[in-house]
């Protein structure tokens, strides 16, 4: 299989014009300046591949820092001088924790804390609901809470 140098060379040398003053053999003078041009392009192709392992946090190494600032990381609960898998522990449990509300996502937000919780859902009272329901006024419509059964303090919030 050819590399990714092979390929662009022959690429270039494949988009030259036809004629006896175009050699098209990869170790002529002009196949040499192709494979130098290629070494170029071969580069910038591995640079883009670079970059899509920057973007997203669990893999990124040149951009960490920037992935941390944009996080607030590290922060007091850092603790002193975390390592390096602390670090990347709390950034990836910060970059999972954007933007959730469903019942799912506070269940998960809880046990990562070590709390095993519940979460009672009220109603606004309406006409032919089931008696027992949990229900009151318009102000009960969004209203939830959190019941919390147990915790284990000794798991962090990081999972180490």
């Amino acid at each position: 299989m050819a590399s990714g140098l092979d390929t662009y060379q022959n690429a270039l040398i494949g988009l030259l014009p036809i004629g006896d003053c175009w050699p098209k053999e990869p170790d002529s003078e002009l196949g040499k300046l192709m494979g130098g041009i290629a070494e170029e392009f071969t580069r910038i192709d591995e640079r883009a591949a670079d970059l899509l392992d920057e973007s997203h946090p669990s893999s990124a190494n040149e951009l960490f820092k920037e992935w941390e600032s944009q996080y607030g990381l590290p922060d007091a609960c850092s603790g002193i001088d975390p390592s390096f898998q602390e670090r990347l522990g709390a950034l990836i449990q910060s970059y999972k924790m954007q933007g959730g509300q469903s019942r799912e996502f506070f269940i998960e937000v809880a046990a990562a804390m070590g709390y095993v919780i519940t979460i009672t859902e009220y109603k606004q009272l309406r006409y032919q609901y089931s008696y027992g329901d949990l229900f009151g006024g318009q102000d009960w419509a969004f209203t939830w809470q959190v019941n919390a059964k147990s915790v284990n303090r000794k798991k962090r919030l990081y999972g180490q």
